[in-house]
């Protein structure tokens, strides 16, 4: 048994590495592309475009506009004298925040009745993510330039006008610094890890059926599963192979941490690479061509990533569809892969998702077997 499984096993290696393409974008496809992503995803968002209606034209409010071009989030590209002409510019996509100053603003920050100065600040919201990092910046920017104006201001002098007696300190575990990059890249591993997998286990057994070659191996000593087991041992070397390498990147390159045991993330890979090539090889099965191996694998990627809870989270979901997350592998191999990463985090930590991730391999695995029995009887 073990010899016909190794022959199998040499022969699809001896294949794939004839196809030079095929090895090029299996190897080096996701690398280029998991760089290009997360070089493109890394970077905190700065230099926001930025409208400015100043009404006062005081020393106080040239402070607190300073006080934002100061955090380097913020580019006062424009300056208007009319809310109107403020509105315009973020309706036309130019500006994605304007500020507008009161003519009072001065006044209100001096005087004890009127205490304190209001600012407004007005959000595109149809760029989610940049009107949320202008939205918490600006609060800390005019919060930090309130506190310091206070500091200065004959209004220290009365308890009363004090912010608000709290002293509030904010500490940050497991991404100290609050990059982003610290969550997206480690989600951009896992995403392309899943494509590797389906795509190479999905060409196996689909190759051999378009060249013809499928019925020529069905009348050799091969047993059913002895067939499944050396289609998914190639698939299963080199989408490890890619792991190892994007892992690589990942740390190296991007300056992910990795505060948790290498072995229990590599042994936990390998075994989170048995499910997905599952539904590789389940694919293949019932695929005709190679083209149609990739058009299911490309809609089950997009599935995967839909329910992952990398773009949309999970929480946020329907009931319903916070249900059919739980059934996407992907889902439970990111919350161990950033917990491993990240937290420096053990089973004890993440033994839900383990056991899910092992329930559905255990499923998806059966299934995939029987499958590809009847489809090859």
């Amino acid at each position: 048994m073990l010899s016909r499984i190794w022959s199998l096993v040499v022969k699809e290696l001896i294949q794939l590495w004839r196809d030079k393409l095929l090895m090029l974008v299996v190897i080096l496809g996701p690398v280029t592309e998991l760089v290009a992503v997360a070089w493109a995803t890394s970077g905190d968002i700065k230099h926001i475009p930025t409208v400015v209606v100043d009404y006062s034209l005081t020393q106080e409010s040239r402070a607190l506009i300073q006080s934002l071009v100061n955090t380097e989030t913020f580019d006062v590209a424009y300056v208007r004298w009319s809310e109107d002409e403020a509105i315009r510019l973020l309706e036309q996509g130019k500006a994605v925040m304007g500020l507008i100053v009161p003519p009072d603003f001065a006044e209100r920050m001096e005087n004890p009745a009127t205490w304190p100065g209001k600012v407004q600040a007005v959000l595109d919201g149809s760029d989610t993510i940049a009107a949320q990092t202008a939205q918490s910046v600006i609060q800390g920017a005019v919060a930090d330039f309130a506190q310091r104006r206070l500091g200065t201001s004959p209004l220290a002098s009365r308890p009363q006008h004090h912010a608000s007696g709290i002293d509030l300190r904010m500490r940050v575990w497991f991404n100290e610094e609050l990059k982003q990059s610290n969550y997206e890249v480690p989600s951009e591993l896992g995403l392309m890890l899943v494509a590797v997998a389906l795509m190479v286990a999905s060409l196996g057994i689909a190759r051999e059926r378009e060249i013809g070659t499928l019925e020529q191996i069905m009348v050799t000593p091969l047993r059913g599963a002895e067939l499944i087991i050396g289609k998914a041992v190639p698939a299963m070397l080199l989408a490890y192979a890619d792991f190892l390498i994007m892992l690589m990147v990942v740390i190296k390159l991007f300056h992910v941490p990795m505060r948790g045991s290498y072995p229990l993330l590599l042994g936990i890979a390998f075994f989170y690479l048995l499910v997905e090539i599952g539904w590789g090889l389940m694919v293949s099965a019932f695929s005709r061509t190679q083209w149609q191996a990739l058009l299911f694998v490309f809609s089950l990627m997009m599935v995967e990533m839909v329910f992952s809870g990398y773009a949309f989270p999970v929480e946020n979901m329907p009931w319903l569809l916070r249900h059919i997350a739980h059934l996407v592998p992907v889902k439970h191999w990111l919350i161990i892969l950033r917990s491993i990463l990240l937290k420096g985090a053990g089973v004890n930590v993440f033994w839900r998702e383990l056991l899910a991730l092992a329930g559905l391999g255990v499923v998806i695995n059966a299934v995939t077997i029987m499958v590809l029995r009847r489809k090859l009887e």
